[in-house]
C-alpha cells in the first residue's frame, strides 16, 4: 500500500470527494479527477457496487469514511467491539476492489492502539491523516484553505513544493481553484514532471490589521475604570488602602464611613468580563477550531452565541458573574453586623483590581506570543483571587461578631472550603465532561 511513486506535484495529490447522489454525476467526478492527476479519493462510506466499479475502471486508488466523528476516549473503550466490528465489515466489503486502499476508521476522536487492526486502517486527527499502529505514521497533511484565494493558492504551492506527505484537498475547492485559474489546471492536465515551482500566485494584497474584539474589550474595561475614577473623587485613595493599610480600610467599611456601591458594581461586573477573557483566550490557546467543533458538537447547548470562540466568553462572563452573587448573598446574610449589601459588596470586590494587570498581562500575552505556560499560570492567578477574595471577606468581615465569629467563619470560610472541594472532588469522580475536554484538546 501507498506504493506509487509520489516525486512529482501530480503524484501528491489527494482529493476527499463529497459523493453525487446521481451515478452519472459521480462518474463525472471520477473523470475530471483523473484527468487532473488526482492520485487518491477519500469518499465515504457506503459505495454501491457500481460506484466501486467505477473507480476501479478508473484506476485512482481510493479510502473510505467511516461516520465515527469525536469519539472521545471513554467511548472508544465502552464500543469498542462494535467499532472493530464495523471497520471489519467494511474491509471485507471493499477488499475485492483493486483500487481499495483502506479504511479512515475515525476521525479527530482519541482511539486507543492495538485494538483495530492495523493494516490498512486510518484516522484523521487534526489536520493530519495517520496510519492506524502502534508506531503511527503520518500519510497525509489535510490542507486548509482560507477566505483569500491568493493565500490559498501560495499555501498550496508551498506545500505542494515543501511537505513530505501527501496533501489531500477538498474536492469542491479544488475544482473551483482550477476552474478560476486556467494556468493551474494545464499544470495538473500536463504530464509528469511539471515543477510546483511553476505554478504562477496572484500577488496577496495587504491586510491592514483590524482591532480584535478582544482587545476592544479590554480597552473599555480600562475606561470604565477612568470613568470610575472620574465620577467618585475618593476612588482612588481607597485602592492602595486596601492593600497598604488593610485593617483600616475594613474599619472604615464596616463603621459605614465608606458608603459608596458604584466602584464596587463596577468591579463586579467587570471581574466577570474578565473572567470570559480569560477562558476565552485560554481555549484560543489550547482547542483548535477542530477541538472547539469537537466541543459543541458533545456539549451543544453551551453555543449560546454561535458555535464560536465568542460563545466561551459570554457564557463565562455570565456564570462569573452568577457565582459572584451568590458569594455576596453566601457572605452577607449569616452576618448581622452588615447592615448594608454594600458593605459585604466593597469588601469582596476590592481585591479584583488586580485583574486590571493580570487579564491585561494575559491578553498582551496571547497576542505577543509569550511562553504559553506563564500565561496559564497568570490565569490560574486570576482564579486563586476569585477563590481567595471569598476567605478574605469572610474573615474581615467576622471580626466584629464577637461570640458568633467562629460560626459565622464555619458558615463561610468552613462551608466555602467544603463546597469547593467537594466539586472538584465530583468533577473528578464523574469525569465524563474531562473526557470531552481532552477530545477538545487533543486534536
Amino acid at each position: 500500500m501507498f506504493g506509487h511513486s509520489l516525486s512529482y506535484a501530480q503524484k501528491k495529490v489527494a482529493v476527499d470527494l463529497e459523493k453525487p447522489a446521481d451515478s452519472e454525476a459521480f462518474n463525472r467526478e471520477l473523470d475530471f479527477f483523473s484527468k487532473h492527476n488526482v492520485s487518491y479519493l477519500f469518499v465515504s462510506h457506503p459505495l454501491t457496487a457500481d460506484e466501486i466499479a467505477s473507480l476501479d475502471s478508473t484506476g485512482i486508488s481510493f479510502f473510505v469514511k467511516l461516520d465515527h466523528k469525536f469519539v472521545t476516549e471513554n467511548e472508544f473503550i465502552n464500543n469498542s467491539d462494535q467499532y472493530q466490528k464495523s471497520v471489519n465489515d467494511a474491509k471485507a466489503y471493499y477488499d475485492s476492489s483493486s483500487a481499495f486502499n483502506g479504511i479512515v476508521a475515525f476521525s479527530q476522536s482519541i482511539i486507543l492502539p492495538n485494538v483495530l487492526p492495523s493494516a490498512g486502517i486510518l484516522e484523521i486527527k487534526g489536520n493530519t491523516v495517520y496510519s492506524v499502529s502502534t508506531n503511527s505514521r503520518p500519510l497525509f497533511s489535510v490542507f486548509e484553505t482560507s477566505d483569500s484565494y491568493a493565500e490559498s493558492l501560495y499555501r498550496l504551492k508551498e506545500q505542494l513544493i515543501n511537505s513530505e506527505l501527501n496533501l489531500l484537498l477538498d474536492g469542491e475547492w479544488y475544482k473551483s481553484l482550477l476552474d478560476q485559474n486556467p494556468d493551474l489546471k494545464s499544470t495538473f492536465e500536463g504530464t509528469l514532471g511539471t515543477d510546483p515551482n511553476t505554478i504562477a500566485v496572484p500577488d496577496i494584497p495587504d491586510q491592514t490589521p483590524l482591532i480584535h474584539w478582544s482587545v476592544l474589550v479590554l480597552v473599555l474595561l480600562w475606561i470604565s475604570l477612568a470613568v470610575n475614577v472620574a465620577t467618585n473623587p475618593t476612588y482612588l485613595e481607597t485602592i492602595p488602602r486596601y492593600f497598604t493599610a488593610h485593617r483600616f480600610y475594613v474599619d472604615d467599611i464596616m463603621s459605614y464611613r465608606e458608603r459608596t456601591s458604584a466602584s464596587a458594581l463596577f468591579l463586579l461586573l467587570q471581574h466577570a468580563v474578565f473572567g470570559g477573557l480569560v477562558i476565552y483566550i485560554l481555549a484560543k490557546i489550547f482547542i483548535s477550531d477542530t477541538g472547539l467543533e469537537a466541543l459543541y458538537y458533545h456539549i451543544p447547548y453551551i453555543a449560546v452565541m454561535g458555535k464560536n470562540y465568542f460563545s466561551l466568553f459570554v457564557l463565562s462572563s455570565v456564570l462569573v458573574l452568577i457565582v459572584e452573587l451568590i458569594a455576596l448573598i453566601w457572605l452577607y446574610v449569616p452576618n448581622k453586623e452588615m447592615t448594608h449589601f454594600n458593605q459585604g459588596l466593597n469588601l469582596f470586590t476590592s481585591i479584583f483590581h488586580l485583574d486590571f494587570i493580570i487579564v491585561t498581562s494575559i491578553v498582551t500575552g496571547y497576542f505577543g506570543d509569550w511562553n504559553t505556560t506563564l500565561i496559564s499560570i497568570l490565569a490560574l492567578s486570576y482564579l486563586l483571587i476569585w477563590f481567595s477574595s471569598f476567605n478574605i471577606t469572610a474573615f474581615d468581615a467576622s471580626k466584629r461578631l464577637g461570640m458568633h465569629r467562629n460560626s459565622y467563619l464555619f458558615k463561610t470560610i468552613g462551608l466555602h472550603t467544603l463546597v469547593s472541594g467537594t466539586l472538584v472532588i465530583l468533577l473528578i469522580v464523574f469525569n465524563d465532561w474531562w473526557d470531552i475536554l481532552k477530545l477538545a484538546f487533543s486534536v
